[in-house]
């Protein structure tokens, strides 16, 4: 896949700075850094070599894993797609968990 894949996205993302649990399929657990998120996916600093493809689950504090795959790739960046598009409200919550209590 290309880089014009991260301008394909369906809706904007919201800027932030946090760490999440990640694993790869097959892999163990790491800590990763979001740069930020949209209803459709996130972009990422994974700890280890990821390819475009390949299938990947991030942890929210407090939520169940989340399912994607790896969509582009470039230096220790990366853009994951997920399986299933939040909706707006869920999308909202998972925001609100990730910047933490004191940004509410």
């Amino acid at each position: 896949m290309t880089d014009d894949s991260e301008n394909q996205r369906q809706s904007g993302r919201v800027a932030m700075r946090c760490e999440l649990e990640f694993r790869k399929h097959g892999g163990s657990r790491y800590p990763v850094d979001i740069f930020d998120i949209s209803p459709e996916g996130a972009r990422i600093s994974p700890p280890v070599r990821v390819e475009a493809g390949q299938q990947v689950w991030l942890k929210v504090p407090g939520m169940d894993a989340i399912h994607g795959r790896i969509a582009w790739m470039r230096d220790w960046q990366a853009g994951v797609e997920f399986d299933n598009p939040f909706h707006p409200a869920v999308f909202q919550l998972i925001v609100e968990r990730l910047r933490g209590p004191s940004a509410s």
